[in-house]
């Protein structure tokens, strides 16, 4: 997120190249970056389990709350909100403010930030 934790963040929402999908096992005609609009239609009033640097869930609101549990991070709380078509989250136990990063659709079902990757719930 992101998790669709973003920053160093342990981030969902950091930078994912082309290469970056292929290196996930996607064909480069699946490696798309998804639109605002894309990603708040998936994630708002949802739950994702992801992996990557740390594993865990993730949910997130319509009115922008997130928090995660993570086996190796915890548990915080945060907002999450669109800047163009990047998602931004800002994590509460975490210095810093909001990061931003593109999300890309792996394949049907999986998702990523280039950091992580996840699927909904």
């Amino acid at each position: 997120m992101t998790r669709i934790r973003t920053n160093a963040i342990r981030t969902i929402a950091g930078s994912l190249s082309v290469l970056g999908c292929l290196a996930l096992g996607a064909t480069a005609a699946q490696a798309e970056a998804l639109s605002a609009e894309e990603i708040v239609a998936l994630h708002a009033d949802q739950c994702i389990t992801y992996w990557g640097v740390s594993e865990g869930t993730q949910c997130f609101t319509a009115d922008g709350a997130t928090n995660y549990d993570d086996t190796t991070y915890g548990t915080d709380t945060g907002r999450w909100e669109m800047s163009g078509d990047e998602m931004c989250v800002n994590w509460d136990n975490e210095p810093g403010g909001f990061a931003c990063g593109p999300i890309w659709r792996v394949d049907a079902e999986t998702f990523s930030d280039g950091d992580y990757s996840w699927r909904l719930n």
